[in-house]
């Protein structure tokens, strides 16, 4: 199975959860902005993933950072909640919306509700691949 090399932008507790979603891949953490544009500076992502609460809420800041040169203008950028934090359906609605606003591809609900959670987990999973092969 293809592999991806993916840059997951996120706090430390999302990584089982992102691991979990994307078994297989080649996945790169950063903790901070600063860490995140030493790593895309470097070639070769092929998927870049964005926690909601990276950096303390940095996501969107990075995505316009992700999306503001050329050189990662083709790589998918997922924006994801792993979070157990209260948001409503209007408000997922919104994060999805800002997210392909800026250029990214989709905001992913990744906290814990069984069915969806697989569902959303095989899409980055698809996605990566997906990247992997292009």
């Amino acid at each position: 199975m293809p592999h991806a090399k993916v840059l997951v932008a996120d706090i430390p507790e999302a990584d089982e959860t992102i691991r979990g979603c994307l078994p297989g891949h080649e996945l790169h953490f950063v903790r901070t902005f600063g860490e995140a544009m030493r790593e895309l500076r470097r070639d070769g992502y092929q998927l870049i993933v964005i926690g909601m609460h990276f950096d303390e809420s940095r996501m969107f800041d990075l995505l316009r950072y992700v999306r503001s040169g050329p050189a990662h203008k083709d790589v998918p950028v997922l924006c994801v909640q792993c979070q157990d934090v209260m948001l409503s359906e209007a408000v997922l609605k919104n994060m999805d919306d800002a997210v392909k606003a800026l250029g990214g591809n989709a905001f992913v609900d990744l906290r814990e509700k069984e069915h969806v959670f697989r569902s959303h987990c095989d899409f980055l999973n698809q996605t990566a691949i997906q990247a992997s092969l292009n």
